[in-house]
């Protein structure tokens, strides 16, 4: 499919998480993007046929929308392989063969979850965005410049990070996926290692990741280490004080670190936070831990972290929004499922 300037296209995207899977439609006309109806459901389903009956059985008006849809982006948990997401916090895998049989004859787009919060940062939900760091360059939310990347890291169930290469001077906006969020977690301190061994524990032994550290799950690990209890973040995250509460003062550090560890891999203009974590309980990024944890290091480095701005996305449906711009923007180079790849 090639979309041509002034045509209009039904796109219905998903934004597909370990907890819950967010299916709405959008509008494209004239290269404009709008956001249509929608429904959240449990992503607790046997298998992906399975959800996408449910998405069916559940549309407002029946389904009768869903007959108009050219073009499915389905954004989820986990590398994408030939179509197809194998996901690290779900029981199924995400299958554009699966959407075929329900949707035939409609296009498919299978991405990375953090793809598309990554392109979310080209959509109108960054006006929100509020900034966590300050970053000594001049660049507004949403209005990045074409000279550098721009770091999105999140956690949330599981944790996220990709990087959005803006266009310009005649190359393609693009966005590089990863699976950081499985990379081993630096831990500094004795208490930090003694931490290191509990979630160790936790996971059959094994080295502890950042996203065992940065997530809901970590969240939790944490707490009952400090505080001796088990609890949900749901519910602890809400009590009085729990903004200067060492859980909250640790997990801040914490997620300042690998967010250094983000902007010294790439060198990105900016870094955008996303994720349930933050959006839920701004003050594990809102803490002063997090900034120092940030910027800590020395020299050239140093002088690199203090010039980039750290933004907080919280918009609940970014990455829905994200999906939709990159289902346009692969609709209208002609390189969705059965085309060749985007060139840079």
């Amino acid at each position: 499919m090639v979309m041509q300037g002034g045509e209009n296209m039904d796109m219905l995207a998903a934004d597909l998480g370990g907890t819950q899977s967010r299916f709405f439609r959008f509008s494209c006309e004239d290269r404009e993007i709008s956001i249509k109806e929608g429904i959240v459901l449990s992503s607790r389903a046997c298998s992906f046929d399975a959800l996408l009956g449910e998405v069916f059985s559940n549309w407002p008006d029946g389904g009768a929308a869903l007959k108009h849809v050219s073009v499915l982006i389905f954004a989820a948990a986990g590398p994408v392989r030939d179509g197809r997401i194998g996901m690290t916090n779900a029981s199924f895998a995400v299958d554009s063969a699966v959407a075929a049989a329900r949707f035939p004859g409609v296009e498919c787009l299978v991405m990375n979850d953090f793809e598309a919060q990554a392109w979310a940062c080209l959509t109108p939900v960054m006006r929100s965005a509020e900034r966590i760091v300050a970053g000594r360059g001049g660049v507004s939310a949403g209005e990045f410049s074409k000279n550098a990347p721009v770091a999105v890291v999140g956690a949330g169930t599981g944790l996220g990070a990709a990087w959005l290469i803006p266009g310009g001077g005649g190359r393609k906006t693009f966005v590089l996926p990863s699976e950081a969020g499985h990379v081993p977690f630096p831990f500094a301190d004795g208490q930090e290692r003694d931490f290191a061994d509990f979630l160790s524990a936790r996971h059959g032994g094994v080295e502890p990741t950042a996203e065992h550290v940065l997530s809901g799950p970590g969240l939790s690990c944490l707490y009952e280490f400090l505080e001796g209890k088990a609890g949900e973040p749901a519910e602890f995250t809400r009590s009085p004080g729990f903004a200067e509460s060492p859980c909250c003062r640790r997990f801040a550090g914490f997620y300042g670190r690998f967010c250094r560890m983000a902007a010294l891999a790439l060198l990105p203009q900016a870094l955008v936070l996303t994720g349930g974590v933050a959006g839920r309980t701004p003050a594990l990024v809102r803490h002063e831990a997090f900034a120092r944890e940030f910027l800590h290091a020395c020299g050239e480095q140093r002088t690199f972290l203090e010039s980039v701005p750290v933004w907080l996305n919280a918009h609940p449906q970014a990455g829905l929004w994200g999906a939709a711009r990159a289902g346009a923007v692969f609709a209208e180079r002609g390189v969705l499922q059965g085309d060749e790849e985007p060139s840079v």
